[in-house]
C-alpha cells in the first residue's frame, strides 16, 4: 500500500507539501526574473526589487516550515530531511538575489551567450523543481516520476557547467588580448560563478529530493 507520506506530516491546514510548492514557485519566479534581467541587458532596479520581494516571501514560507517541523511528532520522514530540503530551497532564492544584485552593482549591460545560457539553465531547472514538489504527496507511487524529473535537473546542471567553462575561457582570452581590464574580468567572473551557483543549488535540491524519495520506495 502506497503511503501518502508528506500529506500526513501535519494537519491539513499546515501540510508540508504545499509549503514546499510555495518555495519552489518562489525559485521559479525569481529565476525567471533573473533570466529576463539578463535578456533585457541589466533590467535596472525594477528586476532587483522584484527578486527581493520574492526572496522576502520565500523566507516567510521557510519560517513556516521550520516552526511546523519543530512541533511535528511521529513524522513518517526524518525531521532533519524536512528542514534540510526547506533550507536548500530557501538558499536557491538567496543565490538568485545575490546574482541580480551583483549585475546591478557592476552595471553590466552586455551579456555573452554563455552567461545567458547559464541563467536559462537555472530558470529551466527551477521550473522542473516546481513540477516535482506536488509529487511529494504521493512519493511512493510517484517515485519513478520524481527520479526522472530530478535527473532532468542534473542534465541541465551539466549543460550549465559546460557553458560556465566556456565562458571563463572566453574571459581569459579577452583579458590576454587586453579587450577586458582586470576589474572587468573579476566582475564578470563573479557573475558567472553566481549564475552557476544557482544551477548547482537546483541540482542540490533535486539530489535531496531523490535521497528522501529513495528512503520510501
Amino acid at each position: 500500500m502506497a503511503f501518502n507520506l508528506f500529506k500526513h506530516l501535519m494537519p491539513a491546514e499546515e501540510a508540508f507539501t504545499p509549503l514546499f510548492r510555495e518555495q519552489a514557485e518562489c525559485i521559479a519566479r525569481a529565476a525567471a526574473e533573473l533570466r529576463q534581467m539578463i535578456g533585457d541587458g541589466g533590467g535596472g532596479q525594477a528586476r532587483v526589487t522584484a527578486i527581493r520581494e520574492i526572496e522576502i516571501a520565500a523566507d516567510a514560507v521557510a519560517r513556516k516550515i521550520f516552526i511546523a517541523a519543530n512541533r511535528t511528532f511521529n513524522a513518517p520522514i526524518d525531521r532533519e530531511d524536512i528542514i534540510d530540503l526547506a533550507n536548500r530551497l530557501d538558499d536557491a532564492v538567496d543565490m538568485i538575489e545575490d546574482a541580480a544584485k551583483a549585475i546591478q552593482r557592476y552595471e553590466l549591460t552586455d551579456f555573452p551567450s554563455e552567461m545567458r545560457a547559464i541563467a536559462d539553465a537555472g530558470a529551466r531547472s527551477a521550473d522542473v523543481l516546481h513540477q516535482v514538489m506536488p509529487l511529494l504527496d504521493e512519493i511512493t507511487p510517484k517515485h519513478r516520476e520524481i527520479f526522472g524529473l530530478c535527473e532532468q535537473v542534473g542534465h541541465i546542471e551539466e549543460e550549465a557547467d559546460q557553458r560556465f567553462d566556456a565562458g571563463l575561457a572566453q574571459l581569459r582570452v579577452q583579458l590576454r588580448a587586453r579587450a577586458l581590464d582586470t576589474i572587468g574580468y573579476i566582475d564578470r567572473k563573479e557573475i558567472y560563478e553566481l549564475l552557476e551557483d544557482v544551477a548547482d543549488k537546483c541540482d542540490d535540491i533535486a539530489n535531496t529530493v531523490q535521497a528522501i524519495t529513495a528512503k520510501h520506495v
